[in-house]
């Protein structure tokens, strides 16, 4: 129980969520002031008013704190991203990235929702461990902490959090799947038409290929119900359907952002995806990657796989904790 597992999903975790918290901080960087300004379209005194001191950006109303709130936030989220002290830069991040939400949370989705939740269990899990600047500091330093009780402590914090992160993925699927048995769309077969043909959520000239077919529009409409429902049972009922149930739901939102053009939604949600698969899983993909560059590059011939794959055969500093 004190020996921290999952650690390079918890780290890919920290990298997918990071990536699309930047991404909504850029999106929206031009037109920041009149979506969270003072005087933008939630004005500050009617804001303050009806909204709680949570949110720094209602400490004060001077265009001077905004911009330095957002642009402070955009640069905590770059540093989480990077990997940097992130036992400081999570706590960070969870504050500013809900203070922006709070300011104006008409325009976030059910992926924004999920990221406040999961980011308070990341507080407690270390999302540093690979792929960031902390691991190359540990590995430096070469101080081993894992066997202090301090150390167990922290490695039994840290799989308490990942536990919690699978608990919460597989309520947020499992009440989705049953809200939609309930729908008459979803009962028939048609919801996934309706949501091509709103307009609203569509890849042009894509879209049309999968909402044209009745056969596909079907199956794809029963697919996510039963998929939602299942999911629950899958993770949890041994390791061979938990694999299944992330590699589905790791396909499920790769569709949801090529054909509904829901972007940060499906990064958020498939970062969580991401966190439920364990370390010695990973490397044996590592090794797959690995097997497949040996046979379509040779040796001599430049391989586009990155170093990554070879990185997942290394093990990380005794220090995951330190």
């Amino acid at each position: 129980m004190s020996r921290p597992r999952f650690l390079i999903g918890a780290s890919l975790f920290r990298i997918c969520a990071g990536v699309a918290m930047v991404i909504q901080y850029l999106v929206n960087h031009a037109q920041r002031r009149y979506l969270f300004g003072p005087e933008g379209m939630w004005p500050w005194d009617t804001f303050a008013a009806n909204a709680s001191l949570l949110s720094v950006y209602g400490w004060h109303r001077s265009l001077v704190w905004f911009e330095v709130c957002y642009h402070l936030g955009l640069l905590v989220s770059l540093l989480w991203l990077w990997g940097w002290r992130t036992r400081i830069t999570t706590p960070l991040t969870y504050v500013f990235f809900w203070s922006l939400h709070q300011r104006f949370p008409g325009i976030w989705d059910g992926g924004d929702n999920l990221i406040h939740l999961v980011l308070v269990y990341a507080m407690f899990a270390d999302v540093g461990a690979w792929f960031s600047v902390d691991a190359r500091r540990r590995a430096a330093g070469g101080v081993s902490a894992a066997d202090t009780a301090w150390g167990r402590l922290r490695g039994m914090c840290h799989n308490a959090a990942i536990l919690a992160f699978a608990l919460q993925i597989s309520l947020v699927y499992g009440v989705a799947g049953l809200y939609k048995v309930q729908g008459e769309v979803w009962q028939d077969g048609t919801a996934i038409y309706h949501a091509f043909r709103s307009g609203q959520f569509v890849w042009p000239g894509f879209s049309e290929l999968l909402y044209q077919n009745a056969v596909v529009v079907t199956l794809l409409t029963h697919g996510t119900v039963a998929f939602q429902v299942a999911f629950p049972f899958l993770l949890f009922l041994n390791r061979y359907t938990r694999l299944v149930a992330v590699v589905l739901g790791l396909t499920f939102h790769l569709g949801i952002a090529l054909f509904l053009g829901l972007i940060t939604f499906s990064l958020f949600m498939a970062s969580v995806d991401l966190a439920l698969v364990d370390d010695d899983e990973y490397r044996a993909f590592g090794r797959w990657l690995l097997r497949m560059r040996s046979r379509w590059f040779p040796a001599g011939k430049q391989s586009p796989v990155p170093e990554a794959a070879q990185a997942f055969q290394e093990q990380p500093p005794e220090t995951p904790l330190a």
